[in-house]
């Protein structure tokens, strides 16, 4: 009877500790896979904690037993949420920690509070069963708290920033502890091992709020890039109906001109105002012509600025006028991938200062789609998670060109590549024409890929 409930603890243990460093694991990160997949791994992750739990550990054998539980947590949080190695690695030690503290004191609680020595606690039955399941609540409690005070990052498996290496010293402290007391099975490593504990839960909620900074800092950034971007667009859009208008004022003013020389049989003074009509018009005629007014003025605002900066800018286009999607999206797109095409030409020998831009609906598709192909020359450059690593004096203030169309193009599901190979720089999306998908996280249905150069 008595290894039956012995058994049955044991069991309940291995719950409300899983159970806690779940919760723990859910505060940090978003779930990479959902459904049945996600709990046949979560399913696997327990049987592995199970075996390594009631393996026949003792002594300084059991710190084998805490590195493979972190092993087992790091290799859960890789699998199951979106996670960089760095915080996966820090909160899977954390986890662990945390977990296994109220172990020993809650054993320490109950013997100051009644005079018992362990043995003496062990064998008093009763009262070491309440307080068994009192420190595994306990530890279930801890995680529950976590959860409860604590909310993913929007993005965790963004690019590491520049304290990674900081941020690993503290789980690496916690397992020298973990390795102390084991080895040197001295109660002040306990002590240790819980201030570090205590440490490791503040410098994680510090990462964390230096993240959520960053992160917010560069979205001010990209916001303003956003606004420059379609104020741009907004005055090009302008321009154009504004020029549209006084063409259209000139038009009969000039009709009548010819009228009047063609009635007076001047037929000679009439072509020779043609002449010089045209010459005059040249400038006013539209570069490109999609039969949609916003992406029409922005394509010819950015084929002007091209010929002023001596930039052979190529368009290939066929009718949008049944595109549906939102037309501040897709200038801002188009905008900031011609902007960079631009940009990254103007360094180049005259020879090499061209960009090739397709823009083509294709109305029989299901759902109809928008193909958005942007070729340049340039420079070599290096493509890491769909971002050019810049060369610039702040890397912080470049760079949101490419990160402003993946976000647009990401709420859409759009599949999109871009990287850089013999000399020329390309971007591609295949841009489903439907509503934007709700939600801060990517889209499930979007795939990229980003080769390396």
């Amino acid at each position: 009877m008595l290894e039956v409930w012995s058994i049955l603890l044991s069991f309940f243990n291995s719950v409300t500790s899983a159970v806690g460093m779940v919760l723990i694991f859910e505060s940090f990160f978003h779930r990479r896979c959902r459904g049945k997949r996600f709990w046949e791994i979560l399913l696997l992750w327990y049987f592995c904690n199970v075996c390594l739990q009631f393996g026949p550990w003792s002594g300084q054998t059991a710190l084998v037993m805490s590195v493979g539980s972190c092993l087992v947590n790091f290799a859960l949080i890789l699998a199951s949420y979106r996670a960089r190695w760095d915080r996966a690695f820090f909160v899977a030690v954390t986890a662990y920690a945390l977990g296994s503290a109220p172990n020993y004191w809650m054993d320490r609680i109950a013997m100051v509070l009644f005079g018992l020595t362990y043995d003496e606690l062990v064998w008093n039955i009763p009262l070491y069963s309440a307080v068994f399941v009192a420190r595994s609540l306990v530890g279930m409690i801890l995680g529950w708290l976590i959860w409860r005070l604590h909310k993913p990052l929007p993005c965790g498996d963004g690019a590491p920033r520049v304290w990674v290496p900081l941020a690993t010293v503290f789980p690496l402290m916690t397992l020298v502890a973990f390795y102390g007391l084991y080895y040197r099975s001295e109660s002040r490593w306990q002590s240790t091992l819980l201030v570090l504990e205590i440490v490791d839960v503040a410098a994680l909620l510090l990462f964390d709020r230096l993240e959520r900074s960053a992160m917010d800092r560069e979205a001010l950034v990209a916001a303003r890039e956003r606004a420059r971007v379609q104020d741009e667009n907004l005055q090009a859009l302008s321009q154009a109906y504004a020029t549209q208008r006084k063409l259209t004022h000139d038009f009969r003013a000039c009709l009548a001109t010819l009228s009047g020389l063609l009635e007076q049989g001047d037929v000679a003074q009439a072509q020779s105002y043609l002449e010089e009509l045209k010459i005059r018009q040249t400038e006013r005629i539209l570069l490109v012509n999609t039969h949609n007014a916003a992406i029409d003025a922005v394509l010819n605002q950015k084929g002007y600025a091209a010929q002023k900066r001596g930039l052979d800018l190529r368009f290939r286009v066929n009718d949008l006028s049944a595109l549906g999607l939102n037309a501040v999206d897709v200038t801002l797109v188009l905008g900031n991938l011609l902007d960079n095409a631009m940009e990254a030409c103007g360094p180049l020998p005259e020879r090499d200062r061209w960009v090739e831009a397709k823009i083509l609906y294709h109305a029989q598709g299901d759902p109809p789609c928008l193909s958005v192909s942007v070729v340049n020359p340039s420079r070599p450059v290096t493509v890491e998670d769909g971002q050019i690593a810049t060369t610039k004096a702040d890397p912080l203030l470049h760079g949101f060109g490419l990160q402003n169309v993946r976000d647009i193009l990401d709420r859409y599901g759009a599949e999109y590549t871009c990287f850089y190979e013999g000399g020329r720089f390309v971007f591609s999306a295949d841009w489903p024409d439907r509503p934007p998908e709700s939600g801060p996280e990517k889209s499930p249905r979007s795939r990229h890929r980003f080769p390396r150069s």
